[in-house]
């Protein structure tokens, strides 16, 4: 038990930030099934568009959870920089889902809402997700440096060797120069 419990402390930060991440996760995936099963009733034949469209719609939710849930105690950067490298990012995964749809549409002959949902989410959405945790932890949510101490320069009048130790000379008291260095 105690190893296990050793392991957890260790990586208790890093168990958190992926229990956050899948829950965000989880809540953009439902809203992703949701958006393109819909479009697919509602558009034939167009499995590529609804592909899109739902993967966009997640990503601003996703968006939200990350970085107000996720990574709220992250090192903010520029707002403006982090939604472009976010989106960015969610646009190359979005490449990444759709080229799967691709494959199963074109090049397997498989348009089939199924199909669409396989080729989607069992291929697509998992290489999206590592490919989307990796940079948003690297790029997007960075973590802060860690503090780094200012060296405090000693004052004037800070004694050299700590109280109790044989040179040490209080405050205020001048030390007489050593016989031999004074006559030179």
């Amino acid at each position: 038990m105690t190893v296990v419990r050793s392991l957890y402390n260790r990586f208790e930060h890093l168990v958190h930030e992926l229990s956050k991440f899948g829950v965000v996760g989880a809540v953009a995936l439902v809203v992703n099934m949701s958006v393109l099963n819909v479009m697919l009733l509602a558009v034939k034949d167009k499995q590529i568009v609804a592909t899109i469209v739902s993967t966009v719609i997640a990503t601003c939710v996703a968006y939200l959870g990350n970085r107000y849930w996720t990574y709220k105690d992250r090192d903010k950067i520029d707002r403006h920089r982090e939604m472009l490298f976010f989106f960015l990012i969610n646009g190359v995964a979005a490449v990444i889902e759709v080229m799967f749809v691709f494959i199963a549409k074109y090049g397997l002959g498989q348009d089939g809402q199924l199909a669409v949902n396989v080729a989607k989410y069992a291929f697509g959405m998992p290489v999206g997700m590592l490919f989307r945790l990796y940079c948003y932890r690297t790029f997007v949510f960075p973590e802060g440096s860690e503090p780094v101490e200012e060296a405090v320069p000693a004052a004037a009048h800070t004694p050299l060797y700590p109280a109790g130790h044989p040179l040490h000379v209080p405050h205020g008291h001048r030390q007489q120069p050593v016989a031999e260095t004074a006559a030179r």
